[in-house]
């Protein structure tokens, strides 16, 4: 603001004054009947606002004597007095100024709240996403009138660089919610030092958008601002490193391709982009990253851990593979408590990236770390699985040795890596067994499967003889060979029935066909579900059926004596001859399939008690039962009932 002139002018007989004020330059003028001569003075200027250096200056002009017209200056406004006696007048003037800065601190407190209304709606509207209403907002803000110190270009500076309760500026929140529009019209207005500005979470816009993956706003500030990319955060974490961690790999690509070395920069634990990705398994992100610069591999953390010591720490054998074929000779780098990256990769129980790093010819197999041991002693201090197994049985191939025994030679040795062997054989014997077991408990439910069908299938086969030799028993005695008697007492009688012949194959027949009607009425009666309940119906029955065979061979025989007569008597006799042998044969046989598996089984029974008393080894006492089960199941293809 300008200096302004005031001139005061005092009549002490009229004591009349007029006024006049004037907005633009705060002009205030006392005007009084007579002309007065002004003659310039020495102005005395006054600099402070405060009522201390007030009573300094009114205690100035009461002290001056002369007949003069000072010129004074308060607030940046000067003064002329043209008459001596001016106090009054001077006090009048600060009564005025004091006025005066009451209705400017009003304006102040009413232009604050309006820019924090406008600061509400610009926030409101850049959030939900309303370009339109955005834009209303500038141009107002823009078409307003301000006030000295400020111009439209700055005032709208001043609204992109405003933040908000979580110190997010407009710009931030277009980037956070990958508002393109909106960011591309707010960016116009924007510095570099506006797009800087970090909110509460210690991350800029560009930082926020790199982290969630917003391509298109990422590549629009690195068209304005390349240098965006090497701007870190409080853990001098860059925007390429939190968008690698995430896996954008087009974000990542987008600045690689602006600022190749924005991919050396290190966190303040001293690890790059390519630790933490190749900790997290991102493939994708570690080729990138090899692909722009190789030597990134070889940086070490604070920690003196390598891109691969993270890399062994994951689950993704090919990362590790990428590292490797990067730079080989990290292959046996050690950390600061050196832990080689087989080390790292056994205790983490890592059995496939442990193989991989053992197919190196490079690698060393008994490093020692700083506690002494070597990767062999720490495959002993896992916790048994099958992970632990392999890994151990890798390192051994690979001629892995405990801490102790390396550089000398140890008696012991040789006993312990025998015991050691044993123990391995035992655990996979174990394994084996079991694996086996369950493979054969499959086949023995399939045989006990097969063993139930064959005996319902015999129930059934024995059901239907027996109900046919029942029939044949029945028919037989009503269609005898020969004549009946047709007259008289005797009517229907046969003329045969007072042979011995006839009488015996009437008792046979008729025992025959008691007997298959018994079994008939058994197997339609009792139901066995256990298979050797099965078995035991089965055997008793077919028992059973055995004699009803045998009585009807008893009966053909006599009824064929009675019927060929004594004059061919020849023919019965050839009959018995060729009948007797096959079927006292077929029945011997039977007797003594049945009688042998029963004294087998005995025998059987108590060899298998004596076997598993004497074995004190599960595997031998397992083998001895398999082969067993294999002796038997030859004989057990047939069975005797």
């Amino acid at each position: 603001m300008k200096d302004s002139i005031i001139f005061f002018s005092v009549n002490s007989q009229t004591k009349e004054r007029s006024k006049s004020f004037k907005k633009k330059n705060l002009s205030f003028f006392l005007k009084d009947n007579k002309k007065t001569t002004q003659k310039q003075r020495t102005p005395i200027r006054l600099q402070s606002k405060t009522e201390k250096k007030k009573k300094v200056f009114l205690k100035l002009l009461r002290k001056k004597k002369r007949r003069e017209h000072p010129i004074c200056s308060y607030d940046g406004v000067w003064v002329r007095f043209l008459e001596r006696d001016s106090v009054c007048v001077c006090e009048k003037l600060i009564t005025f100024f004091a006025l005066r800065e009451k209705a400017q601190s009003f304006t102040k407190m009413e232009a604050k709240q309006m820019r924090f209304l406008t600061h509400q709606a610009f926030f409101s509207s850049v959030r939900s996403g309303d370009l339109y209403q955005l834009e209303e907002l500038i141009d107002k803000l823009t078409g307003d009138e301000v006030s000295d110190e400020s111009s439209p270009s700055s005032a709208v500076a001043e609204l992109m660089s405003v933040q908000n309760d979580n110190g997010e500026t407009a710009v931030y929140i277009a980037a956070a919610e990958n508002l393109e529009e909106i960011f591309s019209y707010l960016v116009r207005f924007c510095s570099l030092e506006t797009v800087k500005i970090r909110s509460k979470s210690d991350m800029n816009a560009f930082h926020i958008a790199a982290k969630r993956g917003h391509l298109g706003i990422v590549k629009e500030l690195l068209s304005l601002w390349p240098e965006l990319c090497r701007i870190c955060d409080a853990s001098n974490t860059s925007p390429l490193y939190a968008a690698a961690v995430q896996d954008h790999l087009e974000v990542v690509n987008a600045m690689l391709h602006v600022d190749p070395s924005c991919a050396m920069i290190v966190r303040k634990n001293g690890k790059t982009s390519l630790h933490t990705a190749g900790r997290y398994g991102l493939l994708r992100v570690v080729k990138a990253l090899i692909e722009k610069d190789g030597a990134i591999v070889g940086i070490k953390d604070k920690k003196g851990q390598t891109a691969l010591h993270m890399a062994v720490k994951g689950q993704s054998v090919e990362v590790v593979e990428e590292i490797l074929q990067a730079d080989y000779a990290i292959l046996n780098d050690r950390d600061r408590k050196g832990n080689t990256a087989l080390h790292i990769a056994t205790r983490k129980s890592r059995p496939q990236i442990t193989s991989l790093l053992l197919t190196f010819t490079a690698i060393e197999v008994n490093a020692v770390n700083n506690q002494k041991e070597t990767a062999m002693d720490l495959a002993d201090k896992l916790q048994y699985s099958e992970s632990a197994l392999e890994i151990n049985e890798a390192l051994v191939e690979a001629g892995g040795k405990h801490g102790r025994y390396i550089g000398r030679e140890d008696e012991a040795r040789a006993l312990k890596r025998a015991v050691s062997d044993i123990k391995h054989e035992v655990q996979s014997q174990l394994l084996q067994n079991e694996k086996t077991n369950r493979r054969v408990s499959g086949i023995a439910k399939e045989l006990r499967k097969l063993h139930r069908e064959a005996v319902q299938n015999t129930t059934n086969s024995i059901t239907v003889v027996a109900v046919l030799f029942a029939s044949i028993a029945f028919l037989a005695i009503f269609n005898l060979p020969g004549q009946y008697f047709t007259g008289g007492s005797e009517a229907g009688k046969a003329e045969i029935a007072g042979r011995t012949g006839f009488r015996v194959f009437c008792l046979l027949n008729a025992t025959s066909l008691f007997i298959s009607l018994a079994v008939v009425v058994v197997q339609i009666t009792l139901v066995a579900w256990d298979t050797r309940a099965q078995k035991k119906v089965v055997s008793v029955v077919n028992k059973l059926m055995w004699a009803a065979c045998a009585c009807t061979f008893g009966a053909f025989l006599a009824i064929a004596f009675t019927v060929v007569g004594k004059g061919n008597s020849w023919m019965a006799i050839t009959v018995t001859v060729l009948g007797a042998p096959i079927l006292v044969g077929t029945l011997a046989s039977m007797c003594y399939f049945v009688f042998r598996q029963r004294f087998r089984s005995g025998n059987d029974s108590q060899r298998r008690i004596r076997r598993g008393s004497g074995s004190k080894s599960f595997s031998w006492s397992y083998s001895a039962h398999v082969s067993d089960f294999e002796d038997e199941s030859d004989f057990e293809k047939i069975i005797a009932l």
